[in-house]
């Protein structure tokens, strides 16, 4: 494994994916989530804390996905066609 351009390339493209996946989580999912975590807990049959969920969406999309996308610089390598 090695680090060159492409890692950079590659951890930047999945940093964004990640910005817009965390972004689509917390406009659109996330109010309903709470909203039913909130109803859900004057009955007490609440669940999982939609902040604790969150913080997993947060985690995955803005530490994994980056770190993935360094990992697969060779991949980015091969479909732009460079062999060396």
């Amino acid at each position: 494994m090695e680090f060159n351009p492409y890692s950079l390339l590659g951890g930047l493209t999945f940093l964004i994916f990640g910005i817009f996946e965390v972004m689509v989580f917390q406009r659109w999912l996330y109010p309903n989530l709470r909203g039913r975590y909130e109803q859900a807990k004057t009955t007490q049959t609440h669940g999982a804390d939609p902040g604790k969920i969150m913080t997993l969406v947060r985690i995955q999309s803005l530490v994994f996905m980056p770190v993935l996308g360094l990992l697969l610089g060779g991949f980015f390598k091969s479909i732009f066609g460079e062999t060396t």
